[in-house]
């Protein structure tokens, strides 16, 4: 059985890996609003149902991307608070 200080140690660093991970996706949301510039770039003049549907799934995948950073906060969030529970 880990101890209190082991399972502590184990909250920070996937805390920390959350945070790492976090700023990934940022990077990747950052990649995706420069596609969607570019996309948008390109659309602009054409009403062509296809280039709609590459920005309308690059917008879902920039949303999705926001989720995704906002659940791992949150998780890394819990994990701390467990950490001050613990004491």
């Amino acid at each position: 059985m880990a101890s209190i200080e082991q399972v502590k140690a184990e909250l920070a660093q996937a805390a920390e890996q959350c945070n790492a991970t976090t700023n990934q996706i940022r990077a990747a949301i950052d990649g995706t609003e420069q596609v969607l510039s570019r996309l948008r770039a390109v659309a602009a003049g054409t009403g062509h149902p296809t280039i709609s549907e590459a920005i309308s799934r690059t917008e879902q995948s920039k949303q999705r991307l926001i989720e995704a950073a906002t659940v791992l906060q949150g998780s890394a969030q819990a994990a701390r608070q467990y950490i001050s529970i613990l004491g």
